[in-house]
């Protein structure tokens, strides 16, 4: 058994370092931290490759006395705290000691420091951990910490990094939560070379957030202004104008630090609770103030997790605040003009999609369209909630057999096979027909529609009953559609009158840097200066959809892409597909049904939608004419 022995501190620094400095944000975080908590009122913030070749952190605060420049680099020495009992009363970001310590650990740093109390400041480099030169120089009051080659003495840490892309995106998240966080401070971001964006130096929290965020955004805030009993609550919440598909556009302080907490994220949204659709979420800038007792910072390293004395009480209030703000006046959803679409280009698109010269007479602005014109008849009754069933016309029947289950707690499963019928007396007109043998679904007869939501079908032997979910059944069918334009790369364009779409940086970022997936997804992007981009044209599966929504959607979902799980992050974004879909409530004709109807029949899976809800149920005679205690078991 080997022996206990004490580690040697280059050892003990890098294991710290491991807690504490997790990637380049986190380097950013803890540099900008110290600047703040040194009173300094500009900051700029300067990377380069995501951070891994530079980080650079400018200040003009206080500085740094020369005779504790060396001592700033130490394990567990700081100047903001004394003893433990100031760790009930802290006012300050930092307060561990461990931050510039694990930072010179992995990396090669440079600081040139100067208070206002010298003449000429101090510049210090430290590789791994140990001093390598100081010298004095002529600097400005403040501080500027310059961190080169991260990792370099740590390989493994090195291979784990992400993509420079990435890693930026990463850094610029934290640098805009830091600047949202102190709106009397200017923070100056600059990117390879490139100014990203410049925040004002006021006292004006919504200047600030206008500063880094895009119109739509700002336009939709609602102030939040919440005293309550034991924590008081300011900000901004977005009405239900405004939401995305991610949580990274809420961010909350406690106490003018930046951290996560998941209980406040449900909580916020459980103000909302069912005003806004399913899997999206609104953007949120809370600042809580409470009493530093009764929250305790001190729970990782990282310093952005945080546990409340009384999170209960706490929870509710922020519920509280979020509610009054939301319904502080009418909450109604804005109507707003959704992106006219140009007539379809002859050279890109299919005439025949979207056909819709058999709906003149529709009812509902989300009227079923067919991939083909059928040759079917307009149906003369307006509002159809029960059809006739016309017996003038012998049909020879030929039904197939079910091939599949359905497996849904609330669907009885389809276990019994289909017989062959043929030159059956039934005279209904059929409205699934069977072009061939090995289809998955059978020969149905519509009856009606329940509730403008399920299409309710009989089988010709009429001993079953089959509910069909409109919306679902045109999710499967979009979806399909889709996909298959997307894996053989012949996706149908439809050109659109050009939008531009403004943007934050952040998303900028993310938007230009895959250009080739929108281009593969049938998305036209151009940069348009200034964080906008112009769009040109899109899918015509997205041809009647908000273009901002469609957008934002395969935007949210391109921000979780790594190498390993592309694929996984495309199918997200083609599953989306089906935002234009016929809703539950909307009223179809019953032409629009049969031509829903089959198109669903020609889907490989028409059971289930992408999301795995089903699309068919089925009932048998035995079965109803059970729960009617017709037959007693």
């Amino acid at each position: 058994m080997a022996a206990i022995h004490l580690l040697d501190n280059e050892t003990i620094n890098k294991i710290a370092a491991g807690e504490v400095i997790e990637s380049p944000k986190s380097i950013v975080k803890e540099l900008v931290e110290n600047s703040i908590d040194a009173d300094a009122d500009e900051i700029t913030v300067e990377i380069r490759n995501g951070g891994k070749s530079l980080i650079r952190i400018t200040d003009n605060g206080r500085g740094i006395e020369r005779d504790q420049a060396e001592s700033a680099f130490q394990r567990h020495c700081t100047s903001k705290i004394n003893s433990s009992e100031d760790l009930n009363s802290l006012f300050t970001l930092g307060f561990r000691g461990e931050a510039l310590a694990s930072i010179a650990a992995v990396s090669r740093v440079e600081v040139i420091t100067r208070t206002s109390d010298d003449t000429y400041g101090i510049k210090m480099v430290i590789e791994g951990g140990a001093v390598i030169s100081k010298e004095d120089v002529g600097c400005p009051v403040g501080t500027t910490i310059t961190v080169t080659d991260l990792f370099y003495n740590v390989p493994a840490r090195k291979k784990f990094l992400k993509s420079d892309i990435s890693e930026s995106g990463n850094i610029n998240e934290i640098v805009v939560s830091l600047a949202l966080s102190k709106e009397n401070i200017s923070f100056k971001y600059i990117n390879n070379n490139m100014v990203a964006f410049r925040t004002p130096k006021t006292n004006n929290f919504i200047n600030t957030i206008s500063s880094l965020y895009e119109k739509d955004l700002y336009n939709s805030l609602r102030k939040v202004d919440y005293a309550g009993s034991i924590v008081n609550i300011t900000g901004y919440t977005t009405d239900l104008n405004y939401y995305r598909g991610n949580r990274k556009q809420q961010i909350v302080f406690v106490n003018g630090r930046v951290i996560k907490h998941k209980r406040i994220n449900y909580y916020i949204e459980a103000a909302y609770n069912t005003l806004l659709p399913k899997n999206k979420y609104p953007a949120c800038f809370l600042k809580l103030e409470i009493e530093p007792a009764l929250v305790d910072v001190n729970v990782h390293p990282a310093k952005t997790e945080v546990r409340f004395q009384n999170e209960e009480a706490v929870m509710n209030e922020v519920k509280k605040a979020i509610y009054s703000a939301l319904h502080s006046a009418s909450i109604m959803k804005e109507v707003k003009k959704e992106t006219i679409l140009g007539e379809p280009s002859k050279n890109t698109v299919n005439t025949n999609i979207f056909d819709s010269s058999f709906l003149e007479d529709k009812k509902s602005e989300n009227s079923y369209k067919p991939d083909k014109t059928y040759d079917i008849h307009k149906e003369a009754i307006e509002n159809i909630k029960f059809t006739e069933i016309d017996f003038s016309d012998k049909n020879t029947i030929e039904n197939n057999i079910f091939e599949e289950a359905i497996e849904e707690e609330k669907a009885l499963p389809v276990k019994e096979s289909f017989l062959t019928y043929k030159n059956t007396e039934f005279k209904q007109e059929t409205f699934i027909e069977t072009e061939s043998k090995g289809k998955s679904l059978p020969e149905l007869s519509v009856i009606g529609i329940l509730m403008d939501t399920y299409i309710i079908c009989e089988n010709f032997q009429k001993d079953k009953m089959f509910m069909i979910d409109q919306h679902a059944a045109h999710e499967r069918i979009n979806y399909e559609k889709f996909l298959k334009q997307y894996n053989s790369a012949d996706i149908l364009i439809q050109e659109i009158i050009p939008e531009v779409i403004n943007l934050s940086y952040d998303d900028y970022q993310t938007a230009m840097s895959n250009g080739s997936i929108f281009e593969r997804l049938g998305i036209s992007i151009e940069n348009f200066g200034n964080n906008a981009i112009l769009i040109n044209n899109i899918p015509t599966i997205f041809k009647d959809s908000n273009l901002k929504d469609v957008f934002y959607s395969i935007l949210d979902s391109l921000k979780e892409i790594t190498k390993s799980n592309l694929d996984f992050i495309l199918e997200k974004i083609i599953k989306n597909a089906c935002v234009k879909s016929v809703k539950a409530g909307d009223k179809l004709h019953m032409s629009e049904v049969r031509a829903l109807l089959k198109d669903l029949e020609m889907t490989e899976n028409p059971y289930t939608c992408p999301h795995g809800r089903p699309v068919i149920i089925q009932m048998t005679k035995y079965e109803i004419e059970k729960m009617f205690e017709r037959i007693q078991s």
